[in-house]
């Protein structure tokens, strides 16, 4: 995480520091990824937080302490009363991005969520910020009226209500009878596609009429230091004047001089916790899933050797896209279809050093030197490892190197899963019985049908039916004797979407202690605090009011760290 600036620095500046003159505002202040951005980007705080969700704005409390925290919907909030006379520098927008997104596919949309945007305009017309960001989903450029979805058969208006399909018994919408009449509530509302891009097009112009400049472009978190692909279009609007200035890239996957390597969703992973075998599971994992591990294993196993990523995503098409552990992680949302992925990587695993009866094998690096082998040779039996993406959907891909950035994580957070092959080279009996286990891999990649995978195997009466899934590492072949599947915990989605270690994730500031799925749903919904601290510094304009000796202090220090970073 050396990317990230210190954490006393990064984004606890607000401690027993006071600022005269400007203050800064986060609107849709969730969890704190803005807030942490802009205190990064501005080494100053946020003084003002505002936020809808009581277990967002308690995580956002612990964390931002010195900000005034309102827990209100945003168009209740008096942007005059809230800022008590103060000016504001910089005001920061994140609306909900769900009824724009593609991730919600063919889901109703809301008019009140997609209309979020326009308290933009109120602050901007009472408060008049010097500077205004907004972050969304690059789909809100198509933000248009919502129309009643219709019928191509028909014509009619397809209704909120469902009903059984006669010819499938699945659950569809239901079309309206002849002549009815269909409240505006009960309509399935869809975009106007004649009217593409009117409503983003009128909130731009609105700005304008405001006095201010406005530019907006699509960024990508692992461009500017987090592990993580997520993509998001940022706006930046000024009224003082001064240019917009867009941020240069810190990180490139073929970096330049100046850029630094992508950072890897490996970077994330706590490699101690243990991982579940897939077999002898009380709920057997679904054939989709198997599948997908099946080909996340061929292609970073056997043809490899090397950790990845499995997505367990609802992506479409029928092509493998695993993804390497080396490069980001793809992008997180919180959104319980968007795209999520398990993890599969590699390890060795020593045998053959007089462990006690029941102790278990002694683990090695993989990325350090290879310890002595012996004359007997094989006392080494190795483990890889990649990322699994598993929330079902048409996704028939293989997954992810476990090199490359994470990509999206959802809020559910049950589709990053890490995948671990356990390979060996002399067999014992428990491995050997594992390694038959394991042989459902030729179903997927081998000739001929599927079979069921939850059924015995055949009769084994030669080793040839023994159907063995072997790779060959350095010259030496091993047997994949296990496979390990387990759900990406908390901790590692925040670091893959560029929060410290620090940052407060499994309570509040009363002490309210919050469950693995709240914490996953929280970032899932957060902002990449990098990028948003890249345009933050950017568009910085030092301000000329009283500052006290400590934020003088905290100035130098955060320079100094920043120029060696860049060094």
């Amino acid at each position: 995480m050396s990317a990230n600036p210190p954490t006393n620095l990064a984004w606890r500046t607000q401690f027993a520091i006071d600022f005269e003159g400007e203050i800064n505002v986060d609107l849709f202040a969730g969890g704190g990824g803005a807030s942490t951005g802009l205190e990064m980007g501005l080494n100053r705080p946020v003084h003002v937080a505002i936020n809808h969700d009581a277990d967002a704005i308690s995580m956002h409390q612990v964390n931002h302490p010195g900000a005034e925290h309102h827990l209100s919907d945003v168009y209740e909030v008096d942007p005059v009363a809230a800022c008590k006379g103060r000016p504001v520098g910089h005001f920061h927008a994140s609306p909900d991005c769900t009824h724009h997104s593609q991730a919600r596919g063919g889901q109703p949309r809301k008019r009140a969520i997609r209309s979020l945007s326009w308290v933009v305009h109120k602050w901007a017309g009472k408060k008049r910020p010097r500077v205004i960001t907004l972050e969304n989903v690059e789909q809100i450029l198509q933000w248009s009226p919502l129309v009643a979805k219709r019928c191509k058969a028909t014509g009619r208006v397809v209704t909120m209500d469902q009903v059984t399909c006669p010819r499938t018994g699945r659950k569809i919408y239901r079309v309206a009878e002849p002549g009815e009449r269909v409240p505006l509530e009960q309509q399935f509302l869809v975009p106007d596609r004649r009217r593409r891009g009117h409503n983003w097009r009128h909130f731009v112009d609105g700005l304008h009429r405001l006095g201010y400049a406005v530019q907006w472009r699509t960024l990508r978190a692992c461009d500017y230091g987090a592990p993580t692909t997520r993509e998001r279009l940022f706006l930046i609007a000024r009224c003082d004047g001064r240019p917009i200035v867009w941020p240069e890239s810190t990180h490139h996957q073929r970096p330049k001089r100046g850029q630094k390597p992508r950072r890897s969703a490996a970077e994330c992973i706590d490699w101690s916790i243990p991982t579940r075998s897939i077999f002898d599971r009380p709920r057997p994992l679904a054939e989709n899933t198997l599948r997908r591990i099946a080909k996340g294993v061929q292609k970073f196993v056997l043809d490899s050797g090397d950790p990845f990523i499995v997505p367990i995503a609802n992506y479409g098409g029928t092509g493998v896209a695993v993804h390497p552990i080396d490069e980001p992680l793809r992008t997180i949302t919180a959104w319980p279809r968007g795209g999520t992925f398990a993890l599969a990587t590699a390890t060795l695993v020593q045998t053959g050093y007089g462990e006690r009866p029941g102790q278990s094998p002694r683990a090695l690096d993989i990325r350090q030197p290879l310890g002595t082998v012996v004359a007997g040779g094989g006392k080494h039996a190795l483990v890889t490892a990649f990322m699994a993406q598993m929330n079902g959907g048409f996704y028939d891909g293989a997954g992810r190197d476990a090199r490359d950035p994470l990509s999206t994580i959802t809020g559910r957070g049950t589709q990053q899963q890490l995948v671990t092959a356990s390979l060996a080279a002399p067999l014992t009996q428990d491995q050997k019985a594992g390694a038959l286990r394991v042989a459902f891999l030729i179903n997927y990649y081998g000739k001929g049908e599927p079979r069921d995978l939850r059924a015995p195997l055949d009769t084994i009466t030669t080793r040839d039916r023994l159907a063995l899934v072997t790779v060959t590492i350095q010259g030496t072949p091993y047997v994949i004797v296990d496979i390990a599947l387990r759900m990406l915990k908390p901790r590692e989605l925040y670091r893959a979407q560029g929060f410290p270690d620090t940052y407060v994730i499994d309570h509040g500031h009363d002490g309210r202690r919050f469950t693995a799925t709240a914490q996953t749903r929280m970032v899932g919904n957060s902002v990449s605090p990098l990028p948003m601290a890249a345009i933050a510094r950017a568009n910085h304009v030092e301000q000329h009011h009283a500052q006290t000796p400590a934020i003088h202090r905290i100035s130098a220090q955060y320079a100094a760290h920043s120029a060696r970073e860049a060094s």
